[in-house]
């Protein structure tokens, strides 16, 4: 099994996150939304500007931002979105735009208004920094942690889970307790192997690929990470508790 301190120090050596809590910082990541959503992704989203190449949708003034950076090369490889939601929303993005079909017995308004609620969204990652040729085997259960090879960049979808760790972090600063994300079933599994605790909420549809409705839960998340990611969770919150920022 990986020493508790691998993904710790894996991230130290190469990756960073900073609140996007600036208009350079922001532009960095409708930027990269752009470049992963428009043009790698090709999704059909009306949301973009592709004189100045980026995607931006009316949450983003009500949204808290982050970015995720590869040190080596001081490039914003990763991005994601914590919309709270507030009675001037009305309506948080799954409701206005997924055309979702919620589980029998759950009633998705009254679960977002009967709690401190919001929604984690518009997570990516640029492609060179996405799956390898490990990480499917792995999803599919043929190959555990320790098997994975030597000359590895990271441990097996480790940004994912960073940029997971992240929205969680974004949760416990909103003071919320729970969110809703559209996830893929694989990455689903993936953050589940390591503590994340979320609730499936509808079937899957196709919805920038096939996803489904989750609920998100910070403080039975906390609890139940494994030893090696809450250390690296730790990591990620005091960054962004520092609010260090980049100079771009």
């Amino acid at each position: 099994m990986l020493n508790d301190l691998e993904y710790a120090k894996h991230y130290h050596k190469y990756f960073y996150t900073v609140k996007a809590d600036t208009p350079e910082l922001r532009k960095i990541g409708y930027q990269l939304r752009y470049k992963v959503f428009i043009e790698e992704c090709k999704y059909n989203f009306n949301t973009y500007n592709s004189k100045d190449k980026i995607e931006r949708d009316e949450y983003d003034d009500d949204a808290l931002h982050t970015l995720l950076f590869h040190k080596p090369t001081n490039l914003a490889i990763g991005y994601v979105r914590l919309i709270p939601y507030s009675q001037r929303l009305e309506l948080l993005p799954m409701e206005k735009y997924g055309k979702i079909h919620i589980n029998d017995g759950i009633n998705l308004v009254d679960t977002l208004r009967s709690k401190k609620t919001g929604e984690v969204s518009r997570m990516c990652l640029l492609s060179s920094f996405r799956q390898r040729r490990f990480d499917h085997a792995f999803l599919a259960g043929g190959l555990e942690l320790e098997d994975l090879p030597d000359d590895r960049r990271f441990p097996i979808n480790y940004l994912a889970l960073c940029l997971t760790l992240i929205g969680t972090n974004l949760l416990f600063e909103a003071d919320l307790d729970c969110s809703v994300a559209f996830m893929e079933r694989q990455l689903a599994s993936l953050i589940r192997k390591f503590g994340i605790q979320h609730r499936q909420i509808g079937e899957f549809i196709d919805y920038c690929g096939h996803r489904a409705p989750y609920l998100i839960f910070p403080q039975k998340t906390y609890d139940h990470l494994t030893p090696e990611v809450l250390l690296l969770y730790k990591q990620i919150r005091e960054e962004l508790e520092s609010s260090a920022h980049v100079t771009c």
